[in-house]
């Protein structure tokens, strides 16, 4: 099996750190160039989401040449930083594991989500703190993703094909966004009278565009509703049908390493073209490869499976870590010293996850239970 990890040696030295943050993978034995504070985390994330704000805004008011490169440029910022607010601020904080102190983690976290529009702190540490973490409901029909995707026409017994088709008619239903904007709001405005009126002060900003701003409405809608509602919840989907093996779980993981069996790192790259290649057939190679890398691994990495979320195996397995901000080399360490439960496993490619999600719920007859999970790649 191809340790599509070791093929990006292929590239200099110097540049490894890239590829290990683009990939999500470490290098055996490789160790962090960077090390975050939970304070600088914060500092970028907030930079990547307002300065992309910023662009969207400009860049629709003023209608300046080739605004809508710019445009782009903006979505993609806004975006990047609305899920790692939501994934990565506000999670590492229902942990109380961001910052570290219980009433300064809830502050950021309440912040970050009146940002991006998403449910309250409280309702976010019942449905993934309280609920998904518990030995008994993870990845069962109980499990509040897990009931989200059910709730979609998601479904197992069903074919492969039929699954993908559906994915392609939620991602594609206005009634999905419309729906899922229609619950955040209910959800800001039936919490208490702080997190109400920060959210009401957020949206009025907001709503007052189109009656003060050059192109107010298109403002609204392109810079504002698009990226931090639309996008983020289209990437939502994507991240919750690759995230585990739902309704898989198999029986013999013990207590501590129940979630081994459905959960699987998910990383962003294919292997490079080996020299051994004929010069015509690499050089097709390369296109396919940069081709795929720019289009579709790069962007997943920004926009679906951001921040520690390319080892979420390694999160489960240790919840309470406080190397978060460098969660590759975690894992990669934990490999290198011989993991004390079951061998990790990795997918490669946010399609081929929910493809093994699919491939897996295909092979489901009967109840959730009586069928364990296909094998997953190893690590």
């Amino acid at each position: 099996m191809t340790d599509v990890r070791a093929t990006y040696l292929r590239f200099p030295e110097w540049t490894q750190h890239f590829w290990t943050w683009q990939t999500g993978k470490a290098l055996p034995g490789q160790q962090p160039l960077l090390r975050h504070t939970w304070a600088s985390y914060l500092a970028v994330t907030l930079a990547l989401f307002l300065s992309g704000l910023a662009v969207s805004v400009v860049s629709i008011g003023v209608m300046f040449p080739f605004w809508y490169l710019a445009l782009l440029a903006g979505w993609l910022l806004t975006a990047t930083g609305e899920r790692m607010m939501v994934l990565v601020i506000a999670h590492q904080a229902v942990h109380k594991r961001f910052s570290g102190q219980a009433a300064a983690d809830q502050f950021w976290g309440e912040l970050v989500l009146v940002l991006s529009v998403q449910n309250t702190f409280a309702e976010l540490r019942e449905e993934h703190f309280d609920s998904h973490h518990r030995r008994d409901i993870f990845a069962t029909e109980a499990d509040p993703p897990a009931q989200f995707l059910l709730g979609l026409g998601f479904r197992p017994g069903r074919s492969r094909a039929a699954m993908w088709r559906r994915a392609w008619v939620v991602l594609l239903s206005p009634a999905f966004y419309a729906r899922g904007f229609y619950d955040r709001v209910r959800g800001n405005f039936r919490s208490g009278v702080g997190r109400a009126t920060g959210f009401t002060l957020w949206a009025a900003l907001w709503l007052s565009l189109p009656f003060w701003f050059p192109h107010g409405l298109l403002v609204l809608i392109g810079g504002f509703v698009l990226p931090v509602i639309c996008f983020a919840t289209l990437s939502s989907l994507l991240d919750r049908l690759g995230e585990h093996v739902w309704l898989a779980r198999s029986p013999d993981q013990g207590a501590r390493f129940y979630t081994a069996s459905v959960t699987a790192a998910r990383y962003c790259g294919a292997p490079v073209p080996a020299r051994s290649v004929p010069v015509g057939p690499r050089l097709l190679a390369w296109i396919r490869w940069t081709a795929l890398t720019v289009c579709y691994h790069l962007p997943a990495r920004l926009l679906v499976v951001v921040g520690d979320l390319p080892n979420h195996d390694y999160h489960h397995r240790y919840p309470s870590t406080r190397e978060w901000t460098t969660a590759a080399y975690a894992r990669q360490r934990d490999i290198d010293n011989g993991p004390e439960g079951p061998a990790y496993h990795e997918v490669w490619g946010i399609a081929s996850a929910i493809d093994n999600l699919f491939r897996n719920w295909e092979n489901l007859e009967g109840t959730p239970a009586d069928a364990g999970p296909v094998a997953l790649s190893r690590s």
